[in-house]
């Protein structure tokens, strides 16, 4: 068999495996929906999520300046924390949406993007009340910010979701403005009332956005004390924080003794589903979240039929260490599998100091997670198989991109192969193979070392 025989063999293997991960990744729900009979969970924006194919979005702007108003109105958006969109005509697959909602988002995706690649969101129903496309009022365009592979937060984002854990579904979209290509975006859920719906079966709680520095220290029973670092996204006309405030007592609660403290929050909170987002950020280096880097990036939502407390993933771009401001690539790799060190944010995070950080029996518990997803999904051969049968369905799309913020040769190195130094923190992008394969022999000797330790 000549190489490229071989290759395309090879390709067509990968993108068969890849579709029973993804067909695998569709049909898990959230344990917590199917805890409760009661719950009738409506699963809006199904067919569009679960296709395999990419997407065609356009976007028709009739003003002659829509690019400048756009700009302004995401300065208007981050210095007022008001939302304004414009109005523009969207086609979904052939399917036309008259009068939708559109405006920039994003922060570092927006603000160091280069060149005319921004970030978006549409809102179905911004002008039209009642309008949505598939059940969904709004829908993310994420660029693939500091990601030459593109495939970073897919492969996140679709890991979260087939072990049922709350996460945004992702898919591919060659998005054109005015009937030019843009280029190849993600096109991600967002996280609001139809999200709650379609993995709690109801909306009705309270969901706070972990941001900027959301640690879970306690500051009192004032709410107006956590205003600075978390942001309610539902019931804000109650705007009742006395059920977060109640929540992170429970947490910072050192008069317990280590077994009736987890009791005391497993009462209150779904620890283990939390645990299992927490050891895939770790093994898939998505390095700027609580448990890692820094205390943000998630969200919390009160669920009012369970009463407990859900974490809820999110933002994925950095996955496989792709940002990094302070660690070399073999210091990346040797990262602990438990609670880092050496990482930016040198602050108390209560929730993660009390439990993984302190807690032998929540060690134990995501120790036996870790192994068991670094024996499923993170064995090497399976992994790699997703990798590349992700970057053969976009092979084509990538390359025609032109505003993409890297090279199709940046493109095709780092899927499997570092860019840049990688003894230099801040300038390499790690290759999505190199990094696993070191992160897994390291992790191994870990688990080994912290077996004798807590038996």
């Amino acid at each position: 068999m000549n190489k490229f025989l071989f290759r395309s063999a090879s390709l067509v293997f990968a993108w068969m495996c890849f579709n029973t991960f993804n067909a695998a990744a569709q049909k898990t729900t959230n344990p917590s929906t199917t805890n409760a009979a009661d719950k009738k969970v409506k699963d809006y924006g199904k067919d569009f999520f679960s296709k395999d194919s990419i997407h065609v979005v356009k976007l028709y702007f009739s003003q002659c300046n829509y690019w400048d108003s756009l700009a302004i109105y995401k300065k208007l958006n981050d210095s007022l924390e008001s939302s304004q969109f414009m109005q523009a005509t969207v086609i979904i697959d052939g399917k036309k949406f008259y009068a939708c909602g559109l405006r920039f988002k994003g922060e570092s995706s927006y603000d160091f993007y280069p060149g005319k690649k921004k970030p978006f969101r549409i809102k179905f129903d911004k002008f039209i009340k009642g309008q949505n496309f598939n059940g969904l009022e709004d829908l993310n365009l994420t660029n693939n910010f500091k990601d030459p592979t593109m495939v970073r937060e897919k492969i996140y984002l679709d890991l979260m979701n087939k072990h049922g854990l709350p996460a945004p579904r992702a898919t591919y979209a060659k998005v054109y403005i005015n009937d030019k290509y843009w280029g190849l975006y993600l096109a991600n859920e967002n996280i609001d009332n139809v999200f709650l719906e379609t993995r709690f079966g109801n909306s009705k709680g309270n969901l706070f956005q972990g941001e900027p520095m959301a640690t879970f220290v306690y500051l009192g029973n004032d709410q107006d004390k956590y205003w600075p670092n978390y942001i309610l996204k539902t019931n804000k006309t109650r705007n009742d924080w006395s059920d977060l405030v109640k929540f992170i007592k429970v947490i910072n609660d050192t008069n317990l003794l280590p077994d009736n403290y987890l009791k005391r929050l497993e009462a209150t909170f779904e620890l283990n589903t939390c645990l299992k987002a927490w050891a895939i950020n770790n093994l898939i280096g998505n390095i700027d979240a609580y448990n890692v880097f820094y205390p943000h990036n998630y969200f919390i939502y009160h669920d009012t039929i369970t009463t407990k407390w859900n974490w809820i993933s999110l933002d994925g771009n950095y996955s496989f260490a792709a940002w990094n401001p302070i660690m070399n690539f073999p210091q990346l790799t040797r990262m602990s599998i438990m609670v880092p060190d050496s990482t930016p944010y040198k602050g108390a995070r209560p929730l993660l100091d009390r439990t993984l950080g302190k807690n032998i029996e929540v060690q134990k518990r995501y120790l036996a997670i870790v192994e068991d997803l670094l024996n499923t999904d993170f064995k090497p051969e399976r992994m790699n198989h997703v990798i590349d049968s992700l970057s053969l369905r976009i092979r084509v799309s990538v390359y025609a991109d032109v505003n993409k913020m890297y090279s199709n040769t940046d493109y095709d190195t780092n899927i499997s192969s570092n860019i840049g130094d990688p003894l230099d923190p801040g300038n390499f992008i790690p290759g999505l193979k190199a990094y696993l394969s070191e992160r897994r022999v390291n992790i191994l000797n870990e688990i080994d070392a912290l077996k004798k330790k807590l038996d």
